[in-house]
């Protein structure tokens, strides 16, 4: 990874001064170096429509406002610096000195403005402009004041540090830089041939200015050439990245709707096998359950990292309770670790810290990940998890398991995409792509102050360790226990533009003895709330909905027909802070796919949570 440091650091290192290495053979073809000197080829733009164009300088403005106004400051001291030399040495006078102060005050005064100016950005070509254009003026200016011909000779090289300040920093269009260097070449002379100064004596500085807005514009056209060409090739990477983005939106949305059909339809099978007549169906039902939540967490955890690298899925950092996070863990993978005959132990933290600063759900999300890592890799034995704080400001969680270990040489592979240990090939009674751990290694890069370590020998089992950043607030949140309960007589309103989602997720709540109405958009939700009498317990809708519609608008026709209730938006897409920011206090957020248990633990939180917030219950007639 590449570090920027000091300049003076970056000089005082002896690569700086050491000259370049000489390729090991030099093979100069003719044709080509004449075909890259031809003038189409140096003073070749490429081109951009109005709106690139746009873009382009607006970029270009935001990258040049520092090193301007930096350029201005220096450039007012150097002139100031060589009025006082002059004044020191008596080369010029105080009325002398006088005349060349304005060009100080101008560029102090540019520097200021660009320095309060609320869009500065904007101002970068008009301020180049007048700080080139004014300097060069106030130089012709004094020369032709003084009238003195010995002059000229001392003055046309002091333009030369500003041609190649226009051209190098590129503060003006390419068209106004070439004007200013050119209608210079021609002032200088002029104002030599006004001061008495012959062309013999004129022809060295021609010749020179020719040279140097030759040399000048040559420059400026290759550094214009890489600047747009740099530009086109960002522009395609984001547009890469932006339609990888649209991909991944629209297959979230594919995907995670018909698992979580499949998830509602599997739950439903299960539960009637569970009858006497099905009996001899409940363990294919089961395996066929497990399978779908397979499927679901290998879906999720690509999406995932898709969205943590594209920027979609960005972390809400916050206080976190370490202990009610843990303990809702242990109760989701303790199930799990039963059925391999392991022993799952959680320390809960007994003395102060117990709080973390992370996102509840990314880091869930990580420990969830290497606990049912740890479940499947170890044969038998035990798996602990525990946070150990080893600073004033860090805890340190441990998630060590008695399996076969890791060996050294392959320990950073592991946590690399669809890379599956020796030990889960032969072992085909565990499912898995290989996908947990480099979510794990993705998302721990985007959560700030936190790293992964791992601490692993073979036949010794592993220990993966989290480094996490204390939070000293007594405020925190956390992902609690899944809780069950009964949603028998319960009426819910479910609303999805996905119609085969929708009879899906009505069959699994009838199935839990829920009396279900459906709708698919507004209209129809309006039609529901109109036909029926009893104010629904619970509204749970999907977020976005055919022909532009949202949970927001759903939310506001409830909202107004029956007044607040516990709402709980089931989506297969990210929802934008703003977005969530909207929603009434009573709401929760469950992504798709989502477990039947997980879906009944987050209704029964909404309803509890409206039971606290609201001792009597409204029934509408």
């Amino acid at each position: 990874m590449l570090s920027s440091r000091p300049f003076i650091a970056h000089f005082s290192v002896k690569s700086f001064l050491r000259p370049p290495a000489a390729p090991a053979s030099i093979a100069v073809n003719l044709n080509e170096l004449c075909a890259a000197l031809t003038p189409r080829r140096l003073f070749a733009i490429p081109q951009f429509d109005a709106d690139t164009e746009q873009e382009f300088w607006r970029e270009r403005y935001r990258v040049l406002l520092s090193p301007l106004k930096w350029a201005l400051a220096l450039g007012a001291c150097a002139f100031l610096a060589y009025i006082l030399l002059d004044l020191h040495t008596g080369t010029a006078s105080t009325a002398n000195a006088c005349m060349r102060l304005p060009i100080v005050l101008l560029l102090f005064g540019l520097f200021h403005y660009l320095q309060h100016c609320p869009n500065a950005a904007d101002k970068i070509n008009g301020v180049a402009k007048l700080s080139a254009g004014l300097s060069a003026i106030q130089l012709i200016a004094v020369l032709l004041i003084e009238d003195n011909p010995r002059y000229y000779q001392e003055t046309w090289p002091a333009l030369l540090p500003m041609y190649f300040f226009s051209y190098g920093q590129m503060f003006m269009s390419l068209r106004a830089t070439i004007g200013f260097g050119w209608s210079t070449t021609l002032a200088m002379p002029l104002a030599g041939y006004w001061l008495g100064l012959s062309i013999v004596d004129l022809i060295p500085s021609i010749l020179n200015l020719f040279i140097v807005n030759l040399f000048g514009v040559c420059t400026r056209c290759q550094l214009e050439a890489y600047a747009r060409n740099s530009f086109r090739e960002k522009r395609k990477v984001e547009i890469i990245a932006e339609r990888k983005s649209c991909f991944l939106r629209q297959l979230s949305h594919n995907l995670r709707q018909p698992l979580q059909a499949l998830n509602c339809y599997a739950s439903v099978l299960e539960t009637a096998c569970a009858e006497p007549a099905g009996q001899h169906l409940q363990a294919i039902a089961g395996r066929m359950g497990f399978a779908i939540d397979e499927l679901s967490r290998a879906i999720n955890h690509i999406l995932d990292i898709g969205n943590l690298e594209n920027g979609t899925q960005r972390p809400l950092l916050t206080h976190v309770d370490i202990n009610l996070l843990l303990a809702g863990l242990e109760n989701q993978f303790a199930p799990q670790a039963a059925k391999r005959d392991l022993k799952l132990i959680v320390h809960l933290r007994q003395s102060p810290p117990f709080n973390v600063y992370s996102d509840p759900s990314i880091l869930s999300q990580i420990i969830g990940n290497l606990l049912d890592n740890a479940i499947k890799y170890t044969q038998s034995g035990w798996i602990v998890v525990s946070a150990v704080k080893i600073g004033p400001d860090r805890l340190k969680l441990h998630v060590r398991d008695s399996g076969p270990g890791i060996a050294a040489e392959v320990q950073g592979e592991i946590f690399k995409e669809f890379v599956r240990g020796q030990r889960r090939t032969s072992d085909q009674t565990v499912p898995g792509l290989g996908i947990g751990l480099a979510y794990v290694a993705t998302a721990i890069q985007h959560l700030p102050e936190h790293r992964l370590e791992l601490c692993s020998r073979p036949q010794h089992g592993s220990d993966f360790r989290i480094d996490l950043p204390i939070s000293h607030s007594a405020e925190a949140s956390g992902n609690s226990p899944t809780q069950t309960g009964d949603l028998a007589g319960r009426y819910i309103l479910a609303v999805d533009d996905d119609a085969e989602m929708l009879a899906a997720l009505s069959c699994q709540l009838r199935a839990w003895g829920c009396d279900v109405q459906t709708a698919t958009s507004l209209a129809e939700t309006r039609l529901a709330l109109a036909d029926n009498l009893l104010v629904p317990d619970l509204l749970i809708t999907d977020f976005y909905l055919n022909h532009n519609e949202t949970a927001h608008d759903i939310v506001a026709a409830v909202h107004a027909d029956c007044g607040p209730l516990p709402i709980l938006v089931l989506s297969a897409a990210g929802i934008s802070d703003q977005d969530k920011a909207k929603w009434p206090a009573n709401t929760c957020l469950l992504r798709k796919p989502a477990r039947s248990d997980v879906l009944m633990g987050m209704m029964v939180k909404a309803l509890e949570r409206e039971k606290k917030n609201s001792p009597t219950t409204v029934t509408r007639y």
